[in-house]
Formats: C-alpha cells, sequence, structure tokens
C-alpha cells in the first residue's frame, strides 16, 4: 500500500527554566549547529552556558528601531561566554540569538565568514531591516569545502531564524539570495495584491506601484519617486533613498526619480515614505488598484 510522502523538518526547542520566556537552546534535526536565544535580562544567564565558551557568531536585535523596522547587531566571537560580561553593550537590544555547534568543530574562520555573510544579506534588505553596525566585517578567505559546509550552516541559520519569527532574510516577491537549498519543501504561491500611490500630489501619470506578498511588501521596480523629501523623511528611509541614489537604483524621469529594482518591505510606510519623499501613513496612502480601497481598509478585512 503506497504511502504519502510526510515532509518537513523538526526543530526542537528547549526552555531552561519554568518561565516561558526564559533563556531557550534550539536545535534543527539533522544539524551540527545550534542557537541559544533570549530576551536581554537573560543575557548573564547565557554567558554561564558551556556551549557559549566555543566559536559563536550572534544577533542583537532590537525589535522596534526607528520607523518601526527592526535593528540587528551581528557579531562574532570565539569564546562568546567572556564577551560583554561588562555590560558594554555596542547597541541597545531586547533579545539576542548566538549559533555555536554542539562538537566544536565551528572555527573562528568560520564565524567571521559566517558574520560577513550575514552582514551583506542584511544590507542588501534594507527596506525590512536597519543593520546597527555599518561597518564592513573581514570576514575570511576558506578552502572550497569549508565554503560549502559554511552555506549549509548559514542555510540551516536562516531556516531557524525564519521559522522563531525573524523574517529578516526573506524577499517576497524578489528572486532568492544565494543560499543553500534546503531540503525539497511543498512549493506554496502566496496571493498577491496591488496598490497604487501617487509620487506627486493629483498626478494620474506619476505613480508607484506596491505588491502586498504573504505578509510582506514590495515596492515594483518602475515606480515613480518624489525628487526631493522633506525633514519629515524617517531616518532609515532617508539612508535607503542615499543608498539607492548612489546605486543609479533612482534615475530621473519626467520630473519625478525612476525605480529601477524591487524593494522589499515589511511595513507599507516605509514603502510610501520612500515615494512621496516624508513621513507617510501607508495604510492610508496606498490604495488597491482593482477597487481604489485603502490598503488599511483591506487588512481589517483581511
Amino acid at each position: 500500500m503506497a504511502t504519502s510522502r510526510v515532509t518537513g523538518r523538526l526543530i526542537k526547542l528547549f526552555i531552561t527554566g519554568d518561565d516561558p520566556r526564559s533563556l531557550r537552546t534550539v536545535e534543527l534535526d539533522n544539524w551540527w549547529g545550534m542557537a541559544v536565544m533570549g530576551r536581554r535580562s537573560y543575557f548573564k544567564k547565557a554567558l554561564a552556558r558551556e556551549e557559549l565558551s566555543r566559536s559563536c557568531i550572534y544577533l542583537l536585535i532590537r525589535s522596534t528601531g526607528t520607523d518601526d523596522l527592526p535593528e540587528v547587531y551581528v557579531g562574532e566571537s570565539d569564546d562568546f561566554s567572556q564577551r560583554y560580561k561588562a555590560d558594554d553593550f555596542p547597541v541597545a537590544f531586547d533579545s539576542f540569538v548566538v549559533f555555536t555547534n554542539k562538537d566544536d568543530n565551528l572555527t573562528r574562520a568560520h564565524v567571521k565568514w559566517l558574520e560577513r555573510e550575514v552582514w551583506e544579506l542584511l544590507g542588501r534588505n534594507e527596506g525590512k531591516v536597519q543593520l546597527a553596525n555599518r561597518s564592513t566585517p573581514t570576514g575570511s578567505k576558506l578552502p572550497e569545502a569549508e565554503t560549502a559546509s559554511m552555506s549549509t550552516f548559514l542555510g540551516n541559520m536562516i531556516y531557524v531564524l525564519e521559522a522563531l519569527g525573524f523574517a529578516f532574510f526573506e524577499e517576497p516577491g524578489a528572486p532568492p539570495t544565494e543560499t543553500p537549498a534546503l531540503p525539497s519543501m511543498p512549493t506554496v504561491t502566496p496571493a498577491v495584491q496591488s496598490f497604487f500611490t501617487g509620487a506627486q500630489p493629483r498626478s494620474e501619470t506619476h505613480k508607484a506601484h506596491l505588491d502586498m506578498v504573504g505578509d510582506g511588501y514590495v515596492l515594483r521596480a518602475g515606480s515613480m519617486i518624489s525628487a526631493s523629501a522633506t525633514d519629515s523623511l524617517p531616518s532609515s528611509v532617508a539612508k535607503l533613498r542615499a543608498q539607492l541614489l548612489a546605486e543609479n537604483a533612482l534615475v530621473p524621469q519626467d520630473g519625478c526619480l525612476r525605480l529601477t529594482k524591487d524593494i522589499a518591505f515589511t511595513s507599507p510606510s516605509p514603502a510610501s515614505a520612500l515615494v512621496k519623499g516624508r513621513s507617510s501613513t501607508g495604510h492610508g496612502d496606498w490604495f488597491r488598484t482593482t477597487d481604489r480601497k485603502k490598503l488599511g481598509d483591506v487588512l481589517r478585512e483581511r
């Protein structure tokens, strides 16, 4: 008798105490890596764990930074148990995730390579997350076999983070990044709804187009962007605008700027702020293409 194939992966989450918010360890099936995570109040408890005396890559996370975007600091250490004992943290944060391994095979060169890769992936997703450390990590050069091994480690790191709700690397509607393929999973195509707004007041020709893809948003290439920006433009959006200008991803056209690539966002407000060059409430400024219903009304219905 034929049986249906069950797909999926097993994540083991162990809470190290009676409080469900306490320090947690995370393991993924068939992976020699592991994670230790928790709220900031459990940071010192994490330093006492034996696993963190090994080489690690870590994320310090502030869930709501400026403009309601999460802010992430990426770092590495060859002995995390000795790091930040004096609470001299480089950034404010409310949670942390430390990735290490269960068999002491992760070296300093490995975590330096991972740090650079994670930093670059986050940097390419500026519409969804802010990088707290702007200086480029040194990274490391690994032999071909070690690079392949660390690419798999990186893929599992991202899988665990996404499964735990840290959607820092997801780029809805954009081409997949060059992270390693994970075990095959059923393909689910998220529903897409399209919205528009104007880069200039009362203009029917200078429009920007936003797709709502699942729980994320994608500002589409070809969208028209205001040629000027006011002081009310949120700081993170101002940084993104400056970066796009430096990359020639915003080019002059008909009194506006035309976006030449897709940009992923976790919220519609930064997307409309980029378009309008000022602070903007995305729920009220985006209109569904099919019926001109406001995005906020569509979300309330959903």
